[in-house]
């Protein structure tokens, strides 16, 4: 036996099977994510099922939407049918375990979701049954089998039929198609109007969820806040410098009842809701919240961001930052960002009320 020779061609005909389902199933695929994301979209989510292996492919790509795949992103829906082991027995022990997945289909499925079955032979009688339980509920199906398509491909919207007989190859392309459709779902849902904005806009609380996963993954977070009642370069070239120093940066905006506090009565001149939908628009923004106090002490105190960014204009301690003790107590850093002359929200309101008298 060469060792080096069974590495090498096992990884060749990896390869080759993968280089052949991109020539047969390559526009499949982009179309089984384009479904995938419009289910999302629409408020579904993604059911998976498989045996043995195809189970462990299963409940990795539900992961892969629940936890992420690449880009930072709310969670998304998804459900692997493979777990918990008190329900499968529990199924299996009633009724057979043929109906392990399709009495959970039937649970908690609805029309509008998607359903991924995973069989490397096509033929389990659990997955066949999940799939026939999917449709009469009106929800798309998709296949992944081995290269003959087996019962399933009979019982699908879709199949994914890798040209290979070999089960290790067949599970290895099926892991490749389920990380291709989670990356296309996850841009096409960042690019969708207003959907992208939308997700980007978050409470307090989502956003403390979300820190803890940042904080097990050894994130940097970056927090940076203001009115933005008329946003400008200035806020830009700041928003895009304040996500250089991290990979998350959270933008805090504050409420109009904020707003009237620091600024007096006759603003803002736009409400919260538009403000954070502007700053959400920004390529460089990954999150935005809107919060209620006149200053973000109380919010950063619950957030713990490591990064908290301030204006220059604050550096040399001559205009009051009541939040620097309360980043300072929880060992955050407090960073400046520069200065663009020019560029002030107060200064164009005063040119427009300036303009509206001279006319």
């Amino acid at each position: 036996m060469n060792i080096k020779t069974l590495v090498r061609s096992h990884l060749e005909t990896s390869a080759q099977t993968k280089h052949s389902l991109l020539e047969q199933f390559g526009e499949e695929i982009e179309q089984i994510a384009r479904d995938t994301a419009a289910c999302l979209l629409s408020g579904g989510k993604v059911i998976t099922c498989g045996n043995g292996g195809s189970a462990s492919d299963s409940e990795h790509i539900a992961a892969e939407f629940v936890g992420r795949y690449r880009r930072e992103r709310p969670s998304l829906p998804s459900v692997a049918l493979t777990v918990p082991g008190a329900l499968i027995t529990a199924i299996g022990n009633d009724y057979g375990y043929e109906q392990v997945f399709s009495r959970q289909v039937e649970g908690q499925g609805k029309k509008g979701d998607i359903l991924f079955c995973f069989s490397t032979s096509g033929n389990s009688p659990s997955v066949i049954a999940a799939a026939r339980a999917a449709r009469r509920l009106g929800i798309k199906t998709v296949g992944f089998t081995g290269a003959t398509g087996g019962k399933l491909v009979a019982e699908v919207d879709s199949c994914i039929r890798v040209p290979s007989s070999v089960t290790a190859h067949i599970q290895e392309c099926h892991i490749t198609v389920g990380h291709i459709i989670c990356e296309i779902s996850d841009e096409l849902l960042s690019l969708a109007t207003p959907a992208a904005q939308l997700t980007k806009l978050q409470t307090l609380d989502s956003l403390l969820s979300l820190r803890e996963q940042w904080r097990r993954a050894g994130k940097t977070v970056v927090w940076s806040n203001g009115c933005f009642d008329l946003l400008h370069n200035g806020h830009v070239r700041n928003l895009q410098e304040a996500k250089t120093l991290g990979d998350i940066l959270i933008v805090g905006v504050n409420s109009d009842n904020s707003v009237k506090s620091n600024k007096g009565p006759k603003r803002p001149i736009q409400d919260a809701e538009s403000r954070s939908e502007m700053i959400a628009a920004l390529g460089c923004v990954d999150f935005v919240m809107i919060f209620d106090d006149k200053n973000p002490a109380h919010v950063l105190s619950l957030l713990q961001p490591d990064i908290h960014c301030k204006g220059a204009d604050y550096e040399d301690g001559s205009k009051p930052m009541e939040e620097r003790a309360t980043v300072e107590a929880y060992g955050g850093q407090i960073r400046f960002l520069k200065l663009h002359p020019g560029f002030s929200t107060t200064s164009l309101i005063e040119r427009i009320q300036s303009e509206v008298a001279s006319n």
